[in-house]
């Protein structure tokens, strides 16, 4: 792991706070509560409005796929970050737009011929997506998809040569949304992350990596 992505996790609890101070400063500095309400005390409620969200991701795992996968381990571990969007509902129907970005904690050695040669680090990815819901009262199924990106890092600790590159692709997925209350939404959610393929000179003359990705994350989101 490295040490230097903790500011990364600095910047993701920043979103956190933010994310409770935001609805706070609209609603006249008025603390969300935490206490779970009735039905009939979020029936009245519309998912229109802007959304920002802490996340988590307890199950990053990369798959390295290509000529160079054969090298190195699929890295695993976990992500902290964030989401921003806007959301507008017709009737039953939502249909919303949303941009998430995580820091992540996967990383692994290498394999085969690689072993002990190489280390993997994915450093951060994110997703601009739309997605389009259908509310069940509080509860709300979404689909969703759009554009992908991240960073991933590949090193000789042999000698410290390094590649790190950027990655894009597409994701799609879904998940549920519930309101506990007038100001906390609950969600989870599934996303595939299918990056393009992406060079590493690091690695030599089977030097292709193909990531995939497979996503579970969740969170608290406020609206406003």
């Amino acid at each position: 792991m490295q040490w230097h992505k903790f500011g990364g996790v600095a910047l993701a609890c920043l979103v956190l706070t933010f994310g409770v101070a935001a609805p706070a400063a609209a609603q006249q500095w008025r603390l969300p509560s935490l206490s779970y309400a009735s039905d009939d005390e979020v029936a009245s409620l519309a998912r229109t409005g802007f959304i920002i969200s802490p996340d988590w991701s307890l199950s990053d795992e990369v798959s390295l796929g290509g000529t160079g996968g054969a090298l190195l381990e699929d890295p695993e571990g976990w992500a902290i970050g964030g989401k921003l969007g806007y959301d507008q509902q017709f009737g039953h129907v939502v249909v919303g737009v949303v941009t998430d970005a995580f820091y992540s904690f996967a990383d692994g050695n290498g394999r085969g011929a690689g072993f002990g040669v190489f280390e993997s680090d994915l450093n951060y990815y994110g997703t601009v997506r739309g997605r389009l819901g259908y509310s069940f009262g509080r509860l709300m199924a979404y689909g969703t998809a759009g554009y992908a990106y991240g960073g991933l890092e590949v090193t000789n600790v042999i000698t410290g040569a390094k590649s790190d590159e950027g990655l894009s692709g597409w994701t799609y997925g879904g998940g549920l949304e519930y309101f506990w209350n007038r100001d906390i939404n609950l969600h989870v959610g599934y996303r595939r992350i299918d990056f393009d393929d992406q060079s590493f000179a690091v690695l030599g003359a089977n030097n292709t990596l193909s990531p995939e990705m497979d996503i579970i994350d969740f969170g608290l989101m406020t609206r406003f």
